[in-house]
């Protein structure tokens, strides 16, 4: 059997190793670029010999051993721990929203409990059952927290007003 798989990327490049290790598939990978990986594509610069990633940093995330276990087969994978921060008018905040994000945002120094209550009180009780992505962050977690992190955020994300997605998208 011959197969041909469009896509040098993960999928595609998982694809025919599967295929390859069921023996009897020909499998045929083409790509429009010159190389494979994807997105995930590094190359060692000539003059530095410095690794870098063409299309943007990337991050392998599992949970999953066996999938750990077959990926690494293949590369070798770099311990790495991603810290996301947002930049906003009030300052340098972390990512997602977390008790240390909550104390700081607001000025206080609250316990988890404390915190849960306190988000709790911000939410907008008037909205029933959120329509939107928007109602529903305003539920959650009410008009400050909304406009400073996800708002902006959400509009640059999805290219569209965070009234315009679905609550399903937050909940």
């Amino acid at each position: 059997m011959k197969v041909l798989i469009v896509g040098a990327g993960f999928s595609g490049a998982v694809l025919a190793r599967q295929l390859a290790d069921l023996g009897g598939v020909e499998s045929l990978v083409i790509d429009e670029r010159c190389h494979i990986g994807g997105n995930c594509y590094t190359e060692r610069d000539a003059e530095t010999s410095v690794m870098i990633h063409r299309y943007g940093p990337h991050i392998f995330h599992t949970d999953n051993e066996e999938v750990w276990n077959y990926i690494t087969r293949f590369g070798e994978f770099g311990a790495f721990v991603n810290r996301v921060k947002a930049s906003i008018a009030q300052g340098v905040f972390s990512l997602p929203i977390n008790l240390l994000t909550i104390n700081q945002f607001f000025g206080l120094k609250l316990g988890p409990d404390e915190a849960k209550e306190f988000i709790a009180g911000k939410g907008d009780k008037s909205i029933g059952e959120p329509q939107s992505f928007e109602e529903q962050a305003l539920k959650f977690i009410g008009h400050e927290l909304y406009e400073a992190f996800f708002e902006g955020y959400t509009r640059k994300q999805w290219g569209c007003h965070p009234k315009d997605l679905p609550a399903a998208i937050l909940k």
